[in-house]
């Protein structure tokens, strides 16, 4: 049976609007810093770290949420981050539930391998497979320098979350 739980829901308010400030900060021009084709992704540390504080269902459905938000500003990536961050979020939720710690050291490393294979499945869908151009120098100019650049943002970002889930625990 089902009962209303008020904690739950502002805690996953909260979530749902991190989520979408770190999508409209990421994709909106001038809003956040960029070195040159460089810039921060913060949507993939502030996924991993909600899903770390919630269950396997949820968790899913937030990533899905922020992959759509990532393939509502990315051309032509059909769904393409919305699989990719739904199966990232079940994967950093089951991992928390059943064997990591869910603690600020076990989010950062989280974080880093989420952004190396978020690099690699990005240059991967949208670089090699359509055969367009230079792929090591995309893959050595965009996409590793900015999985490493937005690592940066990961230990706030995952703070936050963590701070979030104390104020508003669940009940189960």
């Amino acid at each position: 049976m089902y009962t209303f739980d008020r904690q739950k829901l502002f805690r996953r308010a909260i979530f749902a609007l991190l989520l979408a400030a770190c999508a409209l900060l990421q994709h909106t021009r001038g809003a956040f810093v960029h070195i040159g084709s460089v810039h921060a992704w913060l949507l993939v540390p502030a996924v991993v770290a909600v899903a770390m504080s919630e269950r396997a269902v949820p968790a899913t459905l937030f990533g899905a949420f922020a992959g759509v938000l990532w393939d509502y500003a990315h051309t032509g990536a059909d769904g393409v981050f919305a699989l990719w961050f739904a199966l990232l979020a079940f994967l950093c939720s089951t991992l928390v539930t059943f064997w990591v710690r869910n603690n600020l050291p076990a989010a950062l490393v989280l974080s880093g391998a989420a952004l190396v294979l978020t690099a690699a499945v990005q240059w991967l869908c949208f670089v090699v497979l359509p055969g367009q151009g230079s792929a090591a120098a995309v893959l050595f100019g965009h996409a590793l320098p900015s999985a490493l650049f937005s690592f940066l943002f990961a230990p706030p970002l995952c703070w936050l979350v963590q701070r979030t889930a104390k104020a508003f625990p669940t009940l189960a």
